[in-house]
């Protein structure tokens, strides 16, 4: 497996680089047009939303009246346990409007009328017809079942025509108030919460489509009556206010005994409130996963939705095409880095600064705006790209190195041709010398058969401070390719040279030898390749000029009549009668 890997990559050289730059580009076009993306958007927002440090503030005006199992309890002597007779509801109801709130909202769905206490259901139906300002949750049912129900759309409250040739007599299959004739305006509206595929609840619809018919939510109804403007989307993404509760909630008992004792006035913190009435009481099941909370409340989930649509700070999350533009540019930046040799330490920190962007990105938007930017796609995108080419990378030099793994160069047996580069950089200025080292490396990069040596001497101070300012290149190639190998060597050294003219200076004595040999098992080679190494070394140091060639290199370079040295390095000192035995 591991041979094929090494062919592949002598193959394709540098061009691996832009091949895998088009692949993953492809595999995001297609990942963000189907949506495709391994629930990472959902795990970012979660993220995001569960940490963030610039939570907006709730609502002051909304109030909840929470039947939790406190109330329960409290309530149990006089009225049983849940459900309370109707009577309750319609007394709080009549408590609360005298101090005008508002609006009184129900997450409470009155579906059935209670046939073993009608007057107090009767009761509870004047009580709503008198309260314009209250509103009622209805659930939308299976749509499939819409033919078989006998509730028409046109006579609900909240729903409105948005089709001309849409059924005066269309039905619908809708959980409704006992009384939802008596109500009219926005004073209906659907009260479902559809969970992502994970099941957490991230979005609040804003209305749902039937039969020409447009079916408002409840906080989109209730917000709407409030003199808010809805989005022009079913959907909207929810933002936060923290985990529960983050609403001022009372406990529905307390309330209750408080604004229905004769003469009490405690209802008037209720004033020009949108008080909600609903359930923390896990015995009553509304409670539903989302980012913030495993068991959050449905009713402050409503009023999380009702906040968002009445002050308009729902999330916005941004078109898929900006998340294209940029994972194409961080893509291409990598893949140019990659393409041209930029120093590794150039490349690491364009990595870490565009992946680390990514992610501050992201953070920061959702904490000091209602901009979802979710650039998990480029990250991954990012991540995917680096990863593989720090491996094709690593790869392309154990290949040219001759590993075992990845090449045959070494086996017993094999004929083999080196070419030694060796490069001395003259010159005591620290900067001049840094730029001419990185320089020679990045070219040795870009060749196809060329390979920097490691620096062997670095643990031991005496040598490594002897060998530091020498650079040492190689090909390791079969005889059959000694002439690509002789090419390839001369026009990195060739166009490395041109740089260094172009600024000006040359600090350079390079060496140039040739050995070939054949892997034996006894070893020969090795004592073949160690005098090649260390003649190889020392050339620079006898060079008179830029340039100086062994015989051995010369007579190499013969075999090849077709490679036509340049001017430049004729100049530099590439001629036969200059090498050297």
């Amino acid at each position: 497996m591991a041979l094929p890997l090494g062919h592949m990559s002598e193959r394709l050289g540098n061009r691996f680089y832009l091949g895998l730059a088009v692949v993953l580009v492809l595999v995001a076009v297609y990942a963000l047009v189907t949506g495709m993306n391994f629930g990472m958007k959902r795990q970012a927002y979660d993220l995001i939303i569960k940490n963030r440090f610039n939570t907006p503030a709730p609502d002051p005006e909304i109030v909840l009246i929470d039947i939790d199992e406190a109330s329960l309890d409290a309530m149990a002597p006089q009225y049983g346990r849940w459900p309370w007779p109707r009577a309750v509801m319609a007394e709080l109801t009549e408590a609360l409007a005298r101090a005008r709130p508002r609006a009184i909202v129900f997450d409470i769905t009155f579906s059935d009328a209670d046939v073993y206490q009608a007057q107090a259901d009767q009761y509870f139906r004047e009580v709503v017809a008198a309260t314009p300002n209250t509103y009622f949750p209805m659930i939308r049912l299976n749509p499939e079942n819409d033919r078989l129900s006998e509730l028409k759309l046109a006579k609900l409250a909240g729903v409105s025509r948005v089709e001309r040739d849409a059924a005066a007599d269309a039905t619908v299959a809708m959980v409704v108030p006992y009384f939802y004739d008596v109500l009219d305006g926005q004073r209906l509206g659907t009260n479902n919460l559809y969970a992502d595929i994970d099941g957490i609840t991230r979005r609040y619809h804003v209305y749902r489509e039937a039969h020409g018919y447009r079916i408002g939510s409840l906080p989109a109804n209730v917000a709407v009556a409030l003199g808010a403007t809805l989005p022009e989307r079913s959907d909207v993404l929810l933002n936060w206010r923290g985990p529960p509760l983050a609403y001022p909630t009372l406990s529905f008992h307390s309330v209750y005994a408080s604004v229905t004792r004769p003469g009490s006035k405690t209802g008037e913190q209720f004033a020009d409130k949108i008080v909600i009435i609903g359930s923390t009481a896990p015995s009553l099941f509304d409670i539903k996963p989302t980012p913030l909370a495993q068991l959050h409340p449905g009713v402050e989930i409503l009023a999380t939705a009702l906040d968002n649509l009445r002050n308009g700070d729902y999330l916005t999350e941004v078109p898929a095409w900006i998340y294209l533009v940029v994972t194409v540019f961080g893509i291409a930046l990598l893949a140019a880095a990659f393409v041209y040799n930029v120093d590794d330490r150039w490349v690491n920190l364009l990595f870490t600064l565009t992946q680390t962007g990514f992610l501050a990105v992201s953070y920061l938007f959702l904490n000091y705006s209602t901009l979802f930017v979710d650039l998990t796609a480029p990250f991954t995108a990012g991540l995917a790209y680096f990863t593989i080419a720090r491996f094709y990378s690593l790869l392309i030099t154990l290949r040219r190195n001759g590993h075992p793994l990845f090449s045959t160069a070494l086996d017993t047996g094999r004929q083999c041709q080196v070419l030694y580069l060796s490069c001395r950089i003259v010159t005591t200025d620290k900067p001049t010398r840094g730029r001419v080292g990185r320089e020679l490396l990045r070219r040795a990069g870009l060749t196809r058969y060329g390979v920097a040596a490691a620096l062997i001497f670095k643990p031991a101070p005496l040598l490594y401070y002897a060998y530091r300012d020498t650079l040492l290149f190689y090909w390791l190639v079969a005889p059959d390719e000694t002439c690509p190998a002789l090419a390839d060597l001369l026009h990195m050294l060739d166009t490395t040279l041109a740089r260094l003219e172009r600024r000006g200076e040359v600090p350079l004595r390079v060496g140039l030898h040739s050995v070939g040999f054949t892997v034996d098992d006894a070893g020969t080679w090795r004592t073949q390749a160690r005098a090649a190494l260390m003649e190889a070394l020392a050339l620079p140091e006898q060079a008179g000029g830029t340039l100086r060639a062994t015989r051995a290199f010369a007579q190499t370079t013969a075999t090849c009549p077709a490679l036509a040295p340049s001017e430049r390095l004729q100049r530099a000192g590439f001629q036969a009668q200059s090498s050297v035995g």
